[in-house]
Parts: structure tokens; C-alpha cells; sequence
């Protein structure tokens, strides 16, 4: 057999060709081109722009005392560095920190702070110079208040509102506003005033949206003091009234169903009264109602009720001191009265979270009034009790709580007086 041709592979033979060569050439260039860019790279000077300052109140003095910075917080520096050309030339603002020195903030007011500039990230430079070396600061507490807000009217034009018209007294969807701020600014504020400038006569009621203006320190020394509860706009409404004479009335609440439309026998005096009446509520005002009866304290006879003035809210009366006297006959039922075992009783609207137990076991002395014909057929088994606990505030223990009345077949009839039992309330 033949020998094999030998194949080894010589050091002369592999530099023999001519492809091997150009690719260990070009190797050989990328290398010694890394090693002069890394150890031979010449020293320069960059500026690195808009650095941001960190201002980090974090464990700080000023913290603990409760102070934090209003104002301007975003400030920037130009920082300039020094190093290797292949280093300096990729460096950005996020290879710097940039850190106010708070050490010394202890009290309210504007402070000048030493700023102090380290590497970031491992990067061989060094940081020569920046373009400022200190920041003001405004520091002081937080101090959040709430101020009424008081409606202020200016007019422009010589005639307000039309002929045989009146302006009537401003009012704001918001009466009061929750200012927060500084506590140095927040003190300067004495009050709030929602202005409204009327530039044209008016002849209908109008709804503005007024400038809120902080009364008792000028707007530059408010820089950092705002109003934080404003979720809504603040509105301004301007009635526009027209002077009128009313006869007066009373409604009633908690009616049977058949005395609806009941015309009852009752009196009001004075039985009229001279308002004043928004120019957009004449056609629907008829009467001016003084006063609510409940239809519960209605007995029979005669049975008389006092009103004041000061209580009406849905018109502006001319006088504002009087009283209104008001009488009202009841003399087409009968009465009859009855003991109502707390088993009739519905308990509802409990709040959460509580149990209630009725500890009376009757109600005495109930005075149903009614038609003669559902009276005559009336026992304790007719009448429904309600405990409607949606407006009591329950506590643990007992207490006495009212209790309204029901005749289950008669939509005439109702009980007369007021009542109440005996709970007793337990927490779960």
C-alpha cells in the first residue's frame, strides 16, 4: 500500500497564503488601533448641558422639620468635564449627578444651596467645573385653609338692569375655598372675593363665572399659593328681580293620599306680602308658600301655627320681620284612641353595622283621626308602624327614636302627635 501524502500544517505554509495574510493583517490593525484610542487617547474638555439638579428632601433636616420646596424644583446645570477623548466624547446626563446640599436648610424662607457634582455609572472622567456652583431655594411648611368667598358686583354701565327691574344679591355655587401653600403666603390671605365686572344691562337672571381674587397680600407674594378643592368652577349667579304683591299660603307634608287635592279650611296672616321674585319665576308664582305643616300635628279643631320670615329661602320679601300666624280647621273626621303593639312595627334603613331591637312591647294612647266610617272599624291590628332610622345616629345602648303611623285600609285617616320607642342598639 502507499504511504499517505503527509498534511501537517507548517507556520510558513498558512503565511504562504495570500487570504490568511489579509485577514490577520487587517486584525492586527483593529487591535493596535483599540489599544493607541484606549491608552494613548488624548485628553479633552467637554461641557455637558442641562444637567439636572437633584433636590432630595429624603431623611434631610428639612424633612424633619417639616419643610418642603415650592417653587421653581427643575433646575439644570451645564457641567464641564475632563478626560479620555474616546470616554468624554459618549457621556450624557445620565452619567452625572448633580445634588443640592439641604445640611443646613432650618428654617422657612429662600436659602442658597452648594451644589456638588459626582460621576456616574463607573466612567473614568473628572469634573472640573460647573456653569453654577449655588441654587436658591424657597423652602417653608404646608399650610391648607379654608376661606368663605364673598361675591363682589362691579358694574361697567351706566343702567344695570332694565326698567322696573332689580338686581338682586350675587350667590356662588362654592361659599367656601380650600387655599394650600406656604405657610408665610397662606397667613398673608385674609379672605377670598369672587368678582364679576357687568359689562351690559341686564334683563334676566344670569349665571357668570367670576375671578377669584385672594383679598389681604398682593398676587406676587401668592407665587406658590393655590386653590386645591376647586373641582368644579366656582359660578356666580346674578338674579334679576321685579318687585310684586303675593298672597301667602302654607303647604303640608306626610298627606294621606285622599287629602292631595284637599282644600283645606285655613287662614294665613298677613294674607299678603309685597317680594321679590326672579323676572323668570313670575308665570309659575302664584301664592308665597311661608311655612310647612306636617299633617301629623294636625288635631281636630282649630289648630294654630307660627311662621317667620327669616326661614323663607325661595323669595326675597320686602320686610323680613314678620310673622306669619296660620290657622287650620280639621272638623270632618272623628278620633279614636288606640294601643298599637310593637310587633307592627318595620324597622328600616339600619345603619351598617349595627342591630336593633325594639325594647317596648306597645305604643299607648295613639290618636287616630279618620273618616267616620273607617274609624268605626279601626283596631290595633289596622295600623302599621314605621322605624325609619335613615336620619338617626345610632350609638351602642338605648335610645328613643320617633315613629310614624299608617291606617292599612283607609287612605283618609292619620295619627295625630308624635311618638316614639324605645331601642336598644348593639355593634356587630
Amino acid at each position: 500500500m502507499a504511504k499517505s501524502s503527509d498534511r501537517r500544517i507548517t507556520l510558513r505554509g498558512v503565511f504562504a497564503n495570500n487570504k490568511f495574510v489579509f485577514v490577520f493583517s487587517l486584525l492586527i490593525s483593529f487591535c493596535l488601533w483599540l489599544w493607541i484610542s484606549i491608552e494613548k487617547s488624548p485628553v479633552v474638555e467637554n461641557t455637558i448641558l442641562s444637567v439636572p439638579v437633584e433636590i432630595s428632601l429624603e431623611d434631610s433636616i428639612p424633612s424633619q422639620l417639616g419643610l418642603k420646596v415650592f417653587g421653581n424644583e427643575n433646575y439644570t446645570v451645564d457641567v464641564t468635564v475632563v478626560g479620555k477623548k474616546f470616554v468624554v466624547g459618549s457621556l450624557t446626563a445620565d452619567d452625572i449627578r448633580v445634588a443640592a446640599q439641604t445640611s443646613y436648610v432650618d428654617s422657612a424662607g429662600t436659602k442658597t444651596l452648594l451644589l456638588k457634582a459626582s460621576p456616574l455609572n463607573n466612567k473614568d472622567f473628572e469634573i472640573t467645573a460647573l456653569s453654577q456652583n449655588y441654587i436658591s431655594v424657597y423652602f417653608d411648611s404646608l399650610k391648607e385653609t379654608e376661606f368663605a368667598v364673598v361675591p363682589k358686583v362691579i358694574s361697567n354701565v351706566d343702567k344695570v338692569v332694565d326698567d322696573g327691574l332689580i338686581l338682586g344679591d350675587a350667590v356662588l355655587s362654592n361659599s367656601t375655598l380650600r387655599v394650600s401653600g406656604p405657610a408665610t403666603e397662606v397667613n398673608k390671605i385674609t379672605g377670598i372675593t369672587a368678582e364679576y365686572v357687568i359689562d351690559e344691562t341686564l334683563s334676566k337672571t344670569t349665571t357668570v363665572t367670576p375671578e377669584l381674587k385672594f383679598e389681604g397680600a398682593n398676587t406676587d407674594d401668592l407665587k406658590n399659593t393655590e386653590i386645591v378643592d376647586n373641582t368644579t368652577v366656582t359660578t356666580m349667579t346674578i338674579p334679576i328681580l321685579k318687585k310684586v304683591v303675593l298672597p301667602t299660603t302654607v303647604s303640608f307634608r306626610n298627606v294621606p293620599a285622599d287629602y292631595l287635592d284637599y282644600s283645606f279650611k285655613k287662614t294665613v296672616s298677613p294674607a299678603s306680602v309685597t317680594a321679590e321674585i326672579q323676572v323668570e319665576k313670575l308665570e309659575q308664582t302664584k301664592e308665597i308658600v311661608v311655612g310647612t305643616i306636617d299633617f301629623n300635628k294636625l288635631d281636630l279643631g282649630t289648630n294654630e301655627f307660627k311662621f317667620n320670615s327669616g326661614d323663607i329661602t325661595d323669595y326675597v320679601l320686602l320686610n323680613d320681620n314678620i310673622q306669619f300666624n296660620c290657622s287650620v280647621v280639621i272638623d270632618d273626621v272623628v278620633a279614636k284612641t288606640i294601643t298599637v303593639p310593637t310587633k307592627n312595627i318595620k324597622i328600616e334603613n339600619v345603619a351598617e353595622g349595627y342591630s336593633v331591637k325594639v325594647l317596648d312591647s306597645k305604643i299607648d294612647n295613639v290618636k287616630i283621626l279618620g273618616p267616620q266610617a273607617d274609624i268605626d272599624k279601626l283596631n290595633s291590628g289596622d295600623v302599621s308602624v314605621s322605624l325609619d332610622l335613615a336620619n338617626i345616629t345610632l350609638a351602642e345602648g338605648n335610645m328613643s327614636v320617633p315613629v310614624s303611623f299608617s291606617v292599612n285600609y283607609s287612605t283618609s285617616s292619620w295619627a295625630s302627635g308624635e311618638y316614639k320607642v324605645r331601642i336598644s342598639c348593639v355593634k356587630n
